[in-house]
C-alpha cells in the first residue's frame, strides 16, 4: 500500500490528510496536539497513524520518521506544511526519503518560493513541488483561505503535479 507524510496535517490539512486515505494511502500524519490527532485518526483508523512529535526538534524527528518507515514503508508522498522557525525541518525529511516521492511543500502566502527552493537541496530521485498559499477577495476586500480551501487547494497540487501550484490570488 502506498504511504504518505503529512506534516502540519492535523489542523488545516485534515481534509488533505482524509483524503489521501480515502484514495488509498497509509498517512502518517505529524502534529504535536494529541487530542486534535485522535479525532483526526479516528476518521478513518487503519489508515491514518499519529506521529506525535515537534518538527523542530531534528533528532526526534528523524527517529519519527524512520519509525513511521519502518513500520509502513518508504513515503511515496510528503506535503510538508512547516513553519519557518524550524529551518532544518524540510531538509530533515529530505534526508530520510529513498527516491521517487513527490514532495509538496506547502507555503504561506508571504514567502518567496524562488528563495524556498534555492535554499533547499533536494535528491535527485525526488520530485518537488511548491503549493503556494495566497488569498481569496470578497466583496472588493482580501480575506484569508479557510481551512477547506487550503486542504482543497492541496489535494488539487497533489492531483496536477505542477512544479508550483497556487491556491487563491497571489501577491507575487
Amino acid at each position: 500500500m502506498k504511504h504518505a507524510l503529512v506534516i502540519g496535517g492535523s489542523g488545516m490539512l485534515a481534509g488533505t490528510v482524509l483524503w489521501l486515505a480515502e484514495v488509498g494511502y497509509h498517512v502518517s500524519i505529524i502534529g504535536r496536539d494529541a487530542e486534535n490527532m485522535s479525532r483526526l485518526t479516528e476518521q478513518s483508523p487503519g489508515r491514518l497513524f499519529a506521529v506525535l512529535v515537534d518538527y523542530r526538534d531534528d533528532l526526534r524527528l528523524k527517529e519519527a520518521l524512520r519509525r513511521s518507515m519502518a513500520i509502513h514503508g518508504d513515503f511515496d508522498l510528503v506535503v510538508a506544511w512547516i513553519h519557518s522557525d524550524a529551518a532544518d525541518a524540510l531538509p530533515c525529511v529530505l534526508s530520510v526519503l529513498r527516491g521517487g516521492t513527490d514532495v509538496f511543500h506547502v507555503l504561506g502566502s508571504r514567502s518567496n518560493s524562488s528563495d524556498v527552493r534555492n535554499g533547499l537541496t533536494i535528491p535527485e530521485d525526488v520530485r518537488y513541488h511548491q503549493v503556494q498559499l495566497g488569498y481569496q477577495v470578497e466583496k472588493g476586500e482580501r480575506r484569508w483561505l479557510t481551512h477547506e480551501e487550503i486542504a482543497g487547494g492541496v489535494v488539487e497540487a497533489v492531483q496536477e503535479k505542477k512544479p508550483l501550484y497556487s491556491v487563491g490570488f497571489t501577491s507575487k
